[in-house]
């Protein structure tokens, strides 16, 4: 029997006959297929008892933003594809890995849905065992370089790579001779001499995986609750692709095995072509998907079929199969690892938008021939490309920043607002700054930083009104709290930026636009702290706010969870409120600073130092003292306020408040220059008397003839000048006498003084 919920058509008979492509769906191109996406039993989704409306989610099966509705009452199935560990992430998988942190930290913390959230690691793949080849063969030539009299062996290992050829077997063949003539040289020149690929691409997949979920955690993304690996996986990699070839989807072809696409097609209840309408035809971008060690397509029975298990060639890891040796093909592992955690049937699948097609599309044909299944996922949901100056990041095209690269640029914070503040759907360009060839950062990186220092600044101002009141918990016994009209505006803000939030997270998730309501509310919030008297502020109603604003930053990933108020650290571990150290050691910092103040106030005291000398020591432990141990003050009236962060954000903080402020006596620089120079031009053009002045400087050559005046009569050509034009040259050169007589009186006044003297 069946799951209850789910939306499983058992088939029982096959299409037989010539395999076409029969028609299906829409007649335009640009229309998703929608007749074969179903949804699921709302009824079904209910049963665990009413809670508040669904997200509407872009659904790619139908371009159209639909509700969710789970297919267990409130548990939620959820695969997304992983990383191919070959290489460094780059800011393209950051942004595409911190939308769906996103997206599921508020299907989990905002709607409350049980979520089991899996994702794959890609580690047996063509990228990787060429990179594994290839730093194997690089080690080799440098270390016979280091030996020594190994040229003969080098030549041809060097001219292969040159070639660019993708001979694995013959490479592998050169790297092991060069490898063990430098072993006969010299036994300890070769750290791994019985290296092979079989064990090397792995060591290259783990180190890169090992990256991979450091630069996550550095980001603040949250850990998979299942991580699945491809080379955990081959054995029952194998027992699916058998059961699919079994139900007559797939054929073994010279040890390889291939999907059967037409078969699939032809069937009654399949359907190919569910997410992209084109993948019958785009033959060019499906041979993408194969790989670069793909078998010749002559192996193939239809130009669409796509393999499933490829025979290993030499120079490639290898794994036993019904059919030979081999090993998986790409889009057959998340059928296989997605179908052993959450079955036959899926509520959401999501990747990047390059991977709609092939693999999600092929994706999808496996498992439901596997199942013999209508449907095995309800939502398909793509996240947009990042592009830099209107180009896709990748490493092919050789124009990515590493995830790591940016991190010492801008924080973690800052950088996942930068994703917040673009819808998570649609695509994204960030246009570099550089200074040379290094890049420095990016234009659209100053909303995210003016978006963080906003909530930043709300919360430190909130904190420093609940401390004055001496009720930095919320509440004081002293305090008064009866409610004013100031008040009840702010709970209307409160009310109208959870009515705000509301309706943009279930649209959509709409991200951009929470960050819009709560921007409103915080500036309700400041506009009652500066309307009313500090000790008239009412605790309660600001703390209600200012923890609202933290747990839907909280759902966002940009702030942490600790229960108070405020960002926090979003970083995996750390954070306030923990850690080992002791309080003698946390204290140390300050109490350090705290005594060689007062010891320099003492010394300046005694010295008999002016009022001067002591501000100047108040400033240096402001702007110096104080920001290396993460504290800032800001002078105000009253008193000043103590704010809290982190030492390396406070310095980029200076680090831009000095730059705008060299950029600002710059442009004040280049005034005062153009101010000098029109100034001089003004008084060289004074000293031209008025009836020279048509005939040199910008007038000179326009006029033939002149009356007893200076004034033009004829222009150039000898034709006289119209009455208009000459009263037009006459009010020009009568105010060019009153500067040219200005000139003159002021030079015999100088001349006078001189004289005088």
């Amino acid at each position: 029997s069946l799951p209850r919920g789910r939306n499983i058509q058992r088939i029982t008979t096959m299409s037989s006959g010539e395999k076409t492509f029969p028609q299906y769906g829409p007649i335009c191109g640009c229309c998703a297929p929608v007749p074969w996406w179903s949804p699921p039993d709302a009824e079904e989704a209910a049963k665990d008892g009413p809670r508040r409306d669904a997200p509407r989610l872009l659904n790619s099966f139908t371009k159209t933003k639909v509700p969710f509705v789970p297919l267990d009452g409130n548990r939620v199935g959820w695969y997304i594809c992983g990383p191919t560990v070959y290489d460094s992430a780059h800011m393209g998988h950051a942004r595409n890995y911190v939308n769906f942190d996103v997206i599921r930290r508020v299907m989990t913390d905002y709607f409350r849905y049980d979520v089991r959230f899996i994702m794959n690691v890609t580690d047996i793949d063509d990228k990787i065992v060429m990179r594994a080849h290839l730093r194997r063969s690089e080690a080799m030539i440098s270390a016979a370089e280091a030996v020594g009299g190994l040229d003969a062996l080098t030549a041809p290992l060097k001219a292969l790579l040159a070639s660019g050829e993708k001979n694995l077997g013959e490479q592998e063949s050169l790297t092991a001779s060069l490898c063990a003539a430098i072993v006969a040289k010299d036994p300890t020149a070769v750290a791994e001499p019985d290296w092979t690929v079989q064990d090397g691409y792995l060591a290259l997949a783990h180190a890169f995986e090992a990256e991979f979920m450091e630069d996550m955690r550095l980001m603040g993304v949250a850990r998979p609750d299942a991580l699945t690996r491809v080379s955990e996986y081959t054995e029952k990699i194998v027992q699916y692709i058998q059961t699919i070839v079994d139900r007559g989807y797939a054929y073994e072809s010279n040890g390889s095995v291939y999907f059967d696409v037409p078969t699939f097609e032809q069937s009654p209840n399949h359907k190919y072509a569910k997410l992209n309408k084109e993948a019958l035809k785009n033959v060019e971008l499906a041979m993408d998907g194969e790989g670069a060690l793909a078998a010749d397509a002559s192996e193939k029975r239809a130009e669409n079929d796509f393999v499933l298990w490829k025979a290993s060639k030499p120079g490639e890891p290898r794994w036993p199969s019904p059919w030979g040796l081999g090993r998986p093909g790409w889009h057959i592992e998340c059928s296989a690892m997605c179908s052993d955690i959450l079955g036959e049937a899926v509520d959401i699948n999501g990747g990047g938008i390059d991977l709609n097609f092939p693999h999600h599309e092929n994706q999808l044909a496996q498992s439901e021939a596997h199942y013999d299944i209508k449907q095995w996922v309800n939502y398909f949901v793509h996240t947009g490309h990042l592009h830099i100056d209107g180009l896709k990041m990748s490493k092919s095209l050789k124009n990515f920043i590493t995830i790591r690269a940016a991190l010492k640029m801008y924080t973690a914070r800052q950088i996942r607002f930068l994703f917040l503040l673009h819808q998570w759907s649609d695509p994204m360009d960030l246009t570099p700054v550089q200074e040379g060839d290094a890049v420095t950062g990016f234009q659209q990186m100053e909303a995210a930083v003016i978006a963080e220092k906003t909530f930043v600044e709300f919360f430190h101002s909130v904190k420093g009104a609940l401390r004055g009141l001496g009720c930095a918990a919320g509440y004081s016994v002293d305090q008064e709290h009866t409610w004013g009209d100031e008040e009840r505006a702010l709970s209307s803000a409160i009310d109208a930026a959870r009515a705000g939030v509301y309706a943009a997270m279930i649209d959509n998730i709409n991200t951009p636009a929470v960050i819009k309501s709560l921007k409103e509310l915080v500036g309700g919030v400041n506009k009652y702290l500066g309307s009313v008297a500090a000790d008239a502020v009412r605790p309660l109603l600001v703390e209600s706010a200012a923890r609202y604003v933290t747990m839907i930053l909280a759902c966002l990933g940009v702030a942490a969870t600790t229960g108070g108020i405020g960002l926090g650290d979003i970083a995996g571990g750390g954070g306030e409120g923990g850690g080992s150290d002791s309080k003698e050691e946390a204290m140390a910092p300050v109490l350090d600073l705290v005594v060689k103040f007062r010891d320099e106030i003492r010394a300046l005291a005694r010295s008999g130092a002016d009022a001067k000398a002591l501000m100047q020591a108040c400033d240096r432990i402001r702007d110096v003292g104080l920001p290396e141990l993460g504290v800032k003050l800001d002078d105000r009236e009253g008193g000043a306020l103590w704010k809290l962060s982190t030492p390396e954000e406070l310095r980029r903080e200076a680090q831009r408040e000095a730059e705008a402020k060299a950029k600002k006596e710059e442009q004040k620089r280049r005034e005062k220059e153009e101010a000098a120079r029109k100034a001089a031009e003004k008084e060289a053009l004074a000293k031209v008397p008025p009836n020279e002045l048509f005939k040199q400087g910008e007038y000179a050559g326009l006029y033939s003839k002149y009356d007893e005046d200076g004034l033009p009569t004829h222009d150039k050509d000898g034709e006289e000048l119209a009455k208009a034009q000459r009263k037009k040259l006459a009010k020009t050169q009568a105010a060019q006498k009153k500067e040219h007589d200005k000139f003159l009186a002021k030079a015999a006044a100088e001349q006078l003084g001189k004289a005088t003297i």
